[in-house]
């Protein structure tokens, strides 16, 4: 299995946990749904077209991250749609906006696997990493957060079982894991997250998941079903 291996970071970046609305919070990794965003600008899928080449799990992806957790709330400015019923018809003497706090990471990097069925669209993202370009803007999460990248490589994964502990480098799913045993003498600090996965073309979400991930950026030591063995990186990882 040809996985392809890029590194991806900037100052901050904000996927929006969609029930926080009033103070938008955000989840602490890119989610499934922000990577078919960041591959569709590397590929140049249009913005209301991209989630059609997506669809039946079609493309895999493995996340690790390379800076530990790290949040800070940043105030916006956004127009006030009490005051303001018509956005291009603001009252003169009315004070037109709202100030909102926004949490953020600060200095993410994020190591992300990527595999597909579409061997000939993979490549196309292996060329497109390697010369360091990309259709559209690369960001974290919102098009504030301009994001830079780095091609590690291109390798072969194989899978394996274990019913011993192994080191996981990346997060792992708990829904595909039904015999997951952490080691908890381990030193680690662990976070259990639920994270969107898929979503229809029209954007209705369909899916959802568990994971377990280590916020200070190390593996995680643990028992899984099923993982992938990258040797060239020596780097455990599971697919989702």
């Amino acid at each position: 299995m040809k996985i392809v291996v890029f590194e991806v970071w900037g100052d901050y970046a904000h996927f929006r946990i969609p029930y926080t609305t009033s103070s938008p919070l955000t989840f602490p990794i890119p989610t499934k749904t922000a990577l078919y965003g960041i591959i569709g600008a590397f590929l140049g899928y249009p913005k209301y077209a991209y989630l059609d080449n997506f669809q039946n799990k079609s493309w895999q992806f493995a996340v690790s991250l390379k800076r530990p957790i790290s949040k800070t709330y940043i105030p916006e400015n956004f127009i006030n749609t009490k005051v303001v019923k018509m956005f291009a018809r603001m009252p003169k003497h009315e004070s037109c906006r709202t100030q909102i706090n926004l949490e953020f990471l600060k200095s993410p990097k994020f190591r992300i696997y990527v595999t597909s069925v579409y061997q000939e669209e993979l490549n196309k993202l292996e060329n497109m990493l390697k010369e360091h370009k990309s259709m559209y803007n690369i960001v974290l999460g919102i098009s504030e957060c301009l994001a830079n990248f780095e091609y590690i490589g291109s390798f072969d994964g194989k899978n394996y079982t274990s019913n011993n502990f192994v080191e996981i480098n990346s997060i792992i799913p708990l829904d595909s894991n039904d015999n997951l045993k952490l080691d908890l003498s381990w030193e680690q600090k662990l976070v259990k997250i639920h994270l969107p996965t898929e979503m229809k073309p029209d954007r209705e979400l369909i899916e959802t998941k568990n994971f377990i991930l280590e916020k200070e950026a190390k593996s995680i030591r643990a028992i899984v079903s099923k993982y992938t063995f990258i040797e060239n990186l020596n780097e455990n990882i599971i697919l989702f």
